[in-house]
Order: C-alpha cells, then sequence, then structure tokens
C-alpha cells in the first residue's frame, strides 16, 4: 500500500521560524554595515604630502579619502586620482584654489561628506582652512559648531574649549572668589572631548581657574553652534 506524503512547513514551529528570519535580519544589517562602512571616506595619515601624492598615484588611496599629513600642517581629500587641499598649507597637494567651485559645491556636491570630515580634522589639529568663510558658513547652516576667537570670561557651558594642545568640553564654568587669597577667579569644570584630549590632560572632569583680570583679556578659542541668520 502506497503512502501519499504530504507538503510540510519549511519549519516546524513558529519558534524556529523566528530564529530563522532573526538571522536573516542579522545578516541583512551586517551586509548594510559593510557597505556604508566601504562607501565612507577613509582617513590616511603619511609623514610627507609627497608620499601621499604617490599613494594616490599607486591607487592605494581611493577617490573621496582623506589625507592627513602632519608634519606640514595639511589636509587634503581625493578627487579621483588628485588630493586636493582644504588647508592653507598644501605641500605637494594641489591647492584649494584649483577647484572651480567651493569644494562643498564641487561635482553637485559629491565630494561634501569628504570635505566636512577633512575640515574638521583640520580644525581638531588647529590648521589654518583654505576657505575659512566657507567652512563657516556651512557648519552654521548645519548646526555644528564653528571655531571662534572670545575672551576667556565669555567662555559658556557646551563649548569647546582649545588649550594645552586638546579640545575640551566645558561643562560648567563661572567667577568666584579665592578665599586663600581674597581674589576673583575664572573657573571651568571641562573633560576631553576624545578619548585621546582625556589621555592628555586627564581621564574625567577636572578643573581650570584663571585670576578674573588675566581672563578679561585673555583670548581663547572655542567651537560653538552659531545661529543661522538665513533660518
Amino acid at each position: 500500500m502506497s503512502s501519499i506524503g504530504t507538503e510540510r512547513p519549511a519549519y516546524d514551529n513558529r519558534q524556529a521560524a523566528a530564529a530563522h528570519q532573526l538571522g536573516q535580519i542579522i545578516e541583512a544589517v551586517d551586509t548594510a554595515r559593510e557597505v556604508a562602512e566601504e562607501a565612507e571616506p577613509k582617513v590616511w595619515h603619511f609623514a610627507s604630502s609627497a608620499d601621499a601624492f604617490a599613494a594616490v598615484d599607486q591607487e592605494q588611496v581611493k577617490d573621496r579619502d582623506i589625507l592627513v599629513v602632519e608634519s606640514e600642517g595639511a589636509v587634503a581629500f581625493v578627487v579621483v586620482t588628485m588630493p586636493v587641499a582644504i588647508t592653507d598649507q598644501h605641500g605637494a597637494f594641489h591647492p584649494y584654489s584649483h577647484l572651480p567651485l567651493p569644494a562643498r559645491e564641487f561635482c553637485a556636491g559629491d565630494y561634501a561628506d569628504s570635505v566636512e570630515r577633512a575640515e574638521q580634522i583640520a580644525i581638531d589639529q588647529s590648521y589654518p582652512l583654505a576657505d575659512p568663510d566657507a567652512a563657516e558658513a556651512a557648519r552654521i547652516a548645519t548646526g555644528k559648531p564653528v571655531p571662534i576667537d572670545i575672551p576667556r570670561l565669555l567662555v559658556e557651558p557646551r563649548d569647546i574649549l582649545h588649550a594645552f594642545g586638546v579640545r575640551l568640553r566645558v561643562i560648567d564654568t563661572g567667577t568666584r572668589i579665592d578665599a586663600e587669597i581674597g581674589q576673583s577667579e575664572w573657573w571651568a569644570t571641562v573633560q576631553g572631548v576624545t578619548e585621546g584630549d582625556s589621555r592628555r590632560t586627564y581621564r574625567g572632569r577636572w578643573g581650570i581657574a584663571v585670576p578674573v583680570e588675566t581672563a578679561a583679556w585673555d583670548i581663547v578659542t572655542v567651537e560653538r553652534v552659531l545661529p543661522n541668520a538665513s533660518a
């Protein structure tokens, strides 16, 4: 007597089916992450701009990648096979002035992400930008902090203070009287913006204090979100 087989679902129960679906979701997320990471511009550090240029010629560095040469204070982004500096110092790179349009508008904005990241690296390192006005306008328009020079007394919480060769996030600030010496002082509680900034100063929050008469004329650089006049 022959038996007639019946179709069965691929999974015997809902739990197994859910596990399979979860595996597919995880695989899809991992794939999407890999694609996104591959699309992001990579940051390369070189001993000289000449070495960086050679790496581009040899196709070791890809279109839209970013080149950093600390010894020369130069940062560039790669346009196909042409590294263009976004810093005032350009070394062996093509100077910013060679672009026919502002960097963010070049090639219908295809390089905007690379330009923005390159500018942030330059700002973090205190390298002068080749087109600071365009960079500032773009950062204001997108609600990102802009470097400005102000008297120390005008530093506010949430500013990013450039000091001691690092970037410090200002947690709180104000003035007070030092009871021991009877002197007014400006103070701020700060913390390194990055792990590297913290390693070079202190791991946690720490304090800075300066006499008020010094803080009144001492000009410092901070990064601050400025209002967008065109909004």
